[in-house]
């Protein structure tokens, strides 16, 4: 389901279990010009952002690390259709329902097909299209999410061996591990997926 121009627009109340501030309401500069950034370059504000805003220092701290985690910062390392790969398959384990459907989202537009990302979320091995690389990536985020006492030297060799050295597979595992956590925060505040973010494009 699709949003439409009628569709009613979520109050803060909806948002989360917890108080959510009015955008009006917000102190700190560097959290004012993200959702101002957001609104400009997505049209919305994140549901899971604005239930975090309540405590705007926190938030502030939070983005300075995930930001650039998630490749928003144009660095090099793992690809952006990797990192996504990733979130998609943490936030698909956890059934995280804003998570899930905001990273397959995302995971379908870079890779150019919506249905993409949808069946990642739901399960990476069974997606033919992932290359080998993804597919190992997606292996150690279940591990990672999951049974992180049961990740061995020879998850590690793998991902060698498909071209990742060190730096990467750290990347890798701090993605896995942090996209972790903020499931875990969207999931205990029952924050929704923004509407723009569910349905298949165009219809």
């Amino acid at each position: 389901m699709t949003a439409t121009a009628d569709a009613p627009a979520l109050t803060p109340a909806a948002i989360s279990r917890l108080q959510v501030p009015t955008l009006d309401e917000l102190e700190r500069p560097a959290v004012k010009g993200f959702f101002a950034k957001q609104q400009r370059d997505e049209g919305l504000t994140s549901n899971w952002f604005r239930a975090l805003s309540l405590n705007e220092g926190d938030l502030e701290r939070l983005n300075g690390y995930l930001l650039p985690l998630l490749g928003t910062d144009g660095r090099g390392g793992l690809t952006e259709r990797e990192r996504e790969v990733i979130a998609t398959v943490v936030s698909g384990e956890n059934r995280c329902a804003y998570c899930h459907t905001n990273h397959a989202n995302k995971l379908g537009k870079v890779a150019g097909d919506w249905s993409f990302g949808q069946r990642v979320a739901i399960d990476h091995t069974q997606v033919a299209e992932l290359t080998e690389r993804e597919r190992a990536l997606g292996d150690l985020a279940v591990l990672v999410n999951n049974h992180p006492q049961q990740i061995r030297e020879e998850h590690f060799a793998r991902l060698r061996e498909l071209g990742l050295d060190d730096h990467l597979i750290l990347e890798g595992i701090s993605i896995a591990a942090f996209i972790g956590a903020t499931n875990r925060i969207g999931i205990a505040l029952a924050v929704p997926p923004n509407p723009e973010y569910t349905g298949i494009p165009g219809q």
